[in-house]
């Protein structure tokens, strides 16, 4: 069904401007005589007209008609026709076109094949007149986009408009399609639109007894920009929240090749509604993107107690291709609170809490200066934090200051490098009141002053976590106000600046022997800010002073004081450091059986390191500060610090906090120490299986790198020797194997205070109680089975270049009818264990099915099984049938989580393939989308 190409055959052709020729000829030759211009005048014709048969042609000058039989051609402009015989009328302008007998088969053969504007139409007989560009067509088959319009009679005007009686619309491409809308009457206008007149359905040429009195149907051009048209709604009830629904509907604008914007909107029978924007733009090498904008009014239905809420969001991606010296990229998502949890109809959107958005711009000036800008902004749907921050860097690419200009080769001096690096933000937050929760195992909490109590301002102020809700900030959940208008000055008056600075330096290399690398390094860095603090711990009877309110509180609070000068603050540290590292190798060979040889490479390295304790009080950079009431007894064997020396408890624990921002704490000294680390790999050399190979051998990686790591700080009061860190990965027959852990030489003693009891400055061996304990472990394996042919890149003549780009990108979201099955799998195991408490676990199977049955059938299967629950993890069934230009899907997922009040879903669909029928379709679902939002 559907025009086919023309594909030009080898021939002679004749250039005739007519009246005046006469000739006749039988063979499968053709004839041209010249036309006096006399007679060129008279024609109504604009250009020439090219003709070719592969029979005969036969001129009748008399009449002025000229017939071609065999493979007939006619070309007038941007019209061509194709057919076993054509007859040309001058003195009518007018050529028609039929096909044959053939007298073999009894078949009509060479059926006209007509083109305007590289548009086909396969048709019985065609009538075209040259001088009024009308044709009148019968037996029509056209195609249109991805559309096919048969019809018994056609009229084609001057505008390429067809009228069309008796018609058919379908995607099928087979001569007696599956499905089809029947219409008495359509109109094809232009390149546009299709509309018809009173039509119904057809399945398998089975009339359905619902018409509808008039359609608009789809047209899609042979274009990447496509076209404007209307989109078709879907509709369904949401059964828990907002009644009968029609929702996705609205008109898509193709602005231009590179720009298509699509209006959608919804509407719900009990008052709810929504209304969306979508926008794709591209410009071929230089950038791609999409912006999104929705906005829903949304009641719960009630008749008495109703309840409504509006939503909005905004989502903004832009991906630039790399060019020149400056780059512009953004992925923005703003969304109101409960916009996601209500709206979305994705999955992992609607069970994410945390929304991030990003806008950067980054320029080179030249090969030495890198500068870049950006807009960064964290939501959190749950708590209502948002954090706004902008973001900027500024630095120098390291260079050789004591290099000579000229100079041939290199000297010692000149390996000596340095540049600089600048970074810096400045950011608002609605958390007021933060609470930093990592501190709660030492019972207290630290809370930031909130300048607008009417209290005095010249002392520090203190929020107690029970009153801090009744304060008179009114403070949210953690202490967060909202982001609002009316809030923006509070917010901008407790912004935050800050800005890094470091100044790499890489000293020359030494050669120690010919095998030992020696680099020596020093690093120099710090921070500016706009405000400083101060800190105090109150007891119970200083925060009743505050709040009278509670005076049960036995474990206080940290109250903290802004202080504002007007000038900037400013920190810094420094570092010393060398390394050395080596590489050793080790092979064993063997002479019998396919091993050939084992290879060991052993990859020592050894490092030492210096920097001062900055959180030492004299620098100014931390603050040492009682964080509760707490009162413990060392435990014998209890390494006691020389401060407390002969005392026997201490009271309260004490803590270093920074001076500069409260959540940055640091029990640190001076370090200085020895780290070390331990890195293998090990190969295998196997003879080739035959004489006959075309390899003498082959090699196998066994362990791809096994490492072992840690660090020894000579000057820390206690626990001088870090954990020890090891991992380990290979890849054996394509299974990706993983391990990795840390090991605590230090002994735990039970306190009476935690679970987990108490980590004491006592080594296990020095106790005889082994070498190091287990801490953490991990390990992973995985495989994917499939054929060759699934790790081809997928192409389609049929697709676009940024289509087929969408497709291999998210190859996993198509069904690939080439690959006949694949399996994925994968185990996980996580523990972690601290001193006495029992270990945390998290063990895991999960895998991933998908099988062709047949040419026409796939099934997909996800599940997985968790080893500490006991139970099914999340599963899903798909199920796809292939039906020609029909499909059918049904996803069924039997097994949820009920962690985010999810329950089971299905969706079973059967629809038209194309697209450009995607609403001509048969649905049946139940899924979280339609839980209602109340």
């Amino acid at each position: 069904m559907g025009g086919k190409p023309y594909k030009p055959k080898a021939s002679k052709a004749n250039t005739v401007i007519p009246k005046d020729t006469a000739s006749l000829d039988s063979t499968k030759k053709s004839l041209t005589k010249s036309v006096p211009d006399s007679l060129k005048k008279e024609s109504d014709l604009t250009t020439t007209v090219i003709y070719s048969a592969k029979d005969s042609t036969i001129m009748d000058t008399e009449n002025q008609v000229v017939y071609l039989y065999g493979e007939a051609k006619v070309t007038y402009g941007d019209v061509s026709l194709e057919a076993n015989f054509i007859q040309l009328d001058w003195a009518k302008n007018v050529v028609s076109a039929h096909g044959t007998k053939d007298s073999t088969t009894n078949k009509i053969v060479g059926k006209p094949i007509f083109k305007q504007g590289g548009e086909p139409y396969d048709a019985e007989e065609i009538r075209y007149n040259f001088k009024s560009r009308k044709a009148f067509i019968k037996g029509l088959i056209t195609t249109q986009g991805d559309g096919l319009i048969q019809g018994e009679k056609v009229k084609k005007d001057n505008e390429d408009n067809l009228y069309i009686r008796n018609a058919i619309y379908t995607t099928c491409n087979l001569e007696h399609p599956h499905f089809n809308i029947r219409a008495t009457k359509i109109k094809v206008v232009g390149k546009r639109e299709i509309v018809a007149g009173p039509f119904h359905f057809e399945l398998n040429e089975i009339p359905l007894p619902i018409g509808l009195p008039f359609g608009f149907f789809p047209y899609k051009p042979p274009q990447e920009s496509g076209t404007s048209g209307i989109i078709m709604p879907t509709y369904g009830e949401e059964p828990q929240g907002r009644g009968f629904f029609l929702r996705d509907g609205g008109y898509y604008f193709a602005l231009s090749p590179n720009i298509g914007l699509r209006l959608t909107g919804e509407i719900y029978s009990k008052g709810s509604f929504g209304i969306a924007a979508n926008s794709q733009y591209i410009k071929r090498y230089r950038y791609s993107g999409t912006f999104n904008l929705n906005f829903r009014k949304s009641n719960n239905g009630s008749e008495f107690d109703r309840q409504s809420r509006s939503d909005y969001g905004i989502q903004w991606s832009h991906s630039p291709q790399s060019r020149g010296n400056s780059s512009f990229s953004a992925s923005v998502n703003l969304q109101s609170n409960s916009n996601s949890q209500y709206n979305s109809v994705n999955t992992s959107s609607y069970i994410s809490t945390a929304l991030n958005s990003s806008v950067q711009y980054s320029r080179n000036f030249g090969q030495t200066i890198r500068t870049s800008l950006s807009l960064q902004a964290d939501q959190n749907t749950v708590t209502k934090a948002v954090n706004v921050n902008t973001n900027y860097t500024f630095g120098l690419n390291q260079f050789q200051p004591f290099k000579k200009k000229n100079a041939v080769t290199d000297r010692f001096i000149d390996q000596f490098r340095m540049g600089l690096d600048v970074s810096g933000t400045y950011g608002i937050t609605n958390q007021v009141a933060l609470t930093n929760r990592s501190y709660n195992n030492f019972g207290y909490t630290v809370y930031r002053t909130i300048d607008t109590l009417d209290l005095d301002p010249t002392r520090p102020v203190i929020i107690d976590p029970r009153t801090a809700a009744n304060s008179a900030t009114n403070l949210a959940r953690d202490g967060v106000i909202p982001f609002n208008l009316s809030t923006l000055p509070e917010l901008l008056k407790n912004a935050q600046f800050k800005a890094q600075y470091s100044i790499p330096i890489s000293l020359p290399n030494i050669k120690i022997g010919k095998y030992i690398n020696l680099t020596p390094g020093f690093n120099f860095s710090g921070n500016i800010y706009q405000q400083k603090y101060r800190y105090e711990f109150k007891k119970v009877n200083d925060l009743a002073a505050v709040y009278s309110k509670d005076t049960t509180s036995k474990k206080g609070a940290v109250a903290i004081d802004t202080l504002r000068g007007g000038a900037f603050y400013a920190d810094y540290t420094y570092a010393f450091s060398m390394s050395m590292n080596t590489r050793l190798y080790g092979t064993v060979r063997f002479k019998k059986g396919r091993l050939e040889g084992i290879r060991h490479t052993l990859s020592p390295s050894l490092s030492i390191n210096y920097t001062p304790d900055f959180t030492d009080p004299k620098y100014g950079f931390y603050q040492t500060v009682q964080i509760n009431n707490r009162v413990h007894k060392y435990q014998k064997g209890e390494t006691i610090p020389s401060s407390l020396a002969g005392q026997e408890t201490l009271p309260g624990d004490f803590l270093n906090i920074s001076s500069f921002n409260p959540s940055q704490t640091n029990r640190g000294s001076q370090s200085g120490g020895i780290s070390f680390g331990i890195q293998n790999t090990l190969e295998a050399k196997l003879r080739a299986k035959s004489d006959t190979a075309q390899k003498e051998s082959e090699k196998m990686m066994l362990i791809d790198n096994f490492s072992l790591t840690g660090n020894y700080n000579f000057f820390a009061t206690q626990y001088k020797l870090s954990n020890l860190n090891f991992g380990a990965n290979s890849r054996v027959k394509k299974f990706d194997i993983n391990l990795g852990g840390s090991l605590d030489p230090y002994k735990y003693v039970n306190d009476g205070y935690s679970t987990s009891g108490r980590r004491i400055d006592t080594l296990l061996i020095s106790v005889g109680e082994g070498f190091a304990k287990l801490a953490s472990l991990n390990f992973s394996v995985s495989k994917s089975f499939k054929p060759a042919v699934a790790d081809k890149k997928k192409q389609n003549s049929n697709g676009t270049e940024g289509q087929m780009n969408q497709i291999n990108r998210n190859i996993n979201d198509y069904v690939d009818w080439s690959v006949p099955w694949s399996f994925q799998f994968g185990f996980n195991y996580n523990m972690n264990k601290t001193g006495f408490a029992p270990a945390t676990i998290v063990s895991a199977m999960t895998f991933k099915g998908d099988v062709k049955l047949t040419e026409k059938w796939n099934f997909t299967l996800s599940s997985g099984y968790d080893f500490v629950n006991k139970g099914i993890s999340l599963t899903n069934i798909s199920i796809h049938r292939d039906l020609h230009c029909w499909e059918a899907n049904f996803d069924w997922t039997p097994i949820a989580s009920p962690y985010y009040g999810r329950s089971s879903t299905y969706n079973f669909t059967i629809r038209v393939k194309s697209a450009l029928l995607q609403e001509l379709k048969l649905s049946r679902r139940n899924t979280f989308y339609d839980k209602g939002g109340f």
